[in-house]
């Protein structure tokens, strides 16, 4: 086996188990998360069939057809994905929705029975490159346009939406599409300048790792579980310092004599005002749905947040809370 078709094995394998770990997720009424997912895949399989394979050319040729048009419906998916992720609201919503379905049944029929679109193919060192025909340009815009169209939503998504849940989901798509966005943006940016380039191999790896993140991310609790990795974020900025705390609190000297003593209450303290500031931040200052998220009363978000307004000494005068009142480390997204 060429050592060429590991990756393209490794992309396959890793899809197949992206469905059976998270086939819930892809099962929900998202259908169009779903056909990212089928095209993704098919479009892995017929690149795992070209490589180091020798079928005739009418094969050959119907299969690069296959594969173009799974491309379309990778760019339709990703497009739809990307008008749901940023809650795009507009009047003429259906209107564009049908307009995205045109185009696409039109390249799709196009493709296949126009050669004005792929004229040909012939073979290259490690797969089939398609010839192209004078119309092949309207690719080329579609390609292009849903690329920088869909990111272009997630970002206005990203600072428009005030639901953190779904203006997180945009980021986190927006970064998930990075390494697969730029190899296609380039390949086709090269072959519109005539300079031999395919995007064979890295680009299904690419995928496959966008794919798996924007599966993991539709559950919000793993939706923040990926945002604590990803730098200046208010979820990573969060985890950092109670990771400090905890490595405070587990760094016992075996002499505690030798160790400055750990200030417990004072640091159950901290604790709490790092994760009722976290909260209060999220719900944008609104006590009511900060204490309903944390379990405890509107009171006590209350007093809390009046003690931080004071900037209490770390002493806690009149901001400590009551033994009564406090706060359970819970926060229900």
């Amino acid at each position: 086996m060429s050592l060429l078709l590991v990756p393209s094995f490794i992309a396959i394998c890793l899809k197949l188990a992206i469905f059976f770990r998270y086939q819930q997720s892809l099962r929900r009424e998202n259908f169009a998360l779903c056909m990212f997912f089928g095209s993704v895949f098919i479009w892995n399989l017929i690149e795992l069939i070209f490589l180091d394979s020798s079928y005739s050319d009418q094969i050959n040729f119907l299969l690069l057809i296959a594969a173009y048009c799974s491309i379309i419906f990778v760019i339709h998916a990703f497009l739809c994905i990307a008008i749901e992720y940023s809650q795009l609201n507009l009047k003429i919503l259906p209107q564009i929705k049908a307009v995205l379905n045109i185009v696409l049944g039109y390249l799709v029929i196009s493709l296949i029975f126009d050669r004005e679109f792929i004229s040909g193919f012939e073979l290259s060192g490690i797969s089939l490159t398609k010839i192209a025909g004078e119309r092949y340009w309207l690719f080329q815009v579609y390609f292009l346009v849903g690329i920088v169209s869909a990111l272009v939503l997630l970002a206005c998504g990203k600072i428009r939406l005030k639901d953190n849940i779904q203006s997180q989901r945009c980021l986190i798509l927006l970064l998930a599409t990075v390494p697969a966005a730029s190899v296609g943006v380039s390949v086709v940016i090269f072959q519109a300048l005539e300079i031999q380039a395919t995007s064979t191999v890295f680009q299904s790896l690419g995928f496959s790792i966008m794919l798996g993140i924007m599966v993991y991310a539709e559950e919000s609790s793993r939706l923040f579980k990926l945002l604590t990795f990803i730098p200046f974020t208010k979820e990573r900025k969060l985890h950092k310092k109670i990771l400090n705390q905890i490595t405070n609190c587990v760094a016992i000297n075996d002499d505690p004599a030798r160790q400055q003593p750990i200030n417990l209450k004072l640091m159950i303290k901290e604790f709490e005002s790092l994760v009722v500031d976290h909260v209060l931040d999220y719900y944008d200052g609104n006590q009511k749905l900060a204490a309903s998220a944390l379990g405890v009363s509107e009171a006590t978000i209350s007093r809390r947040a009046r003690a931080a307004s004071r900037q209490s000494s770390p002493e806690g005068e009149s901001g400590n809370l009551d033994d009564a009142d406090q706060i359970p480390v819970r926060i229900t997204q």
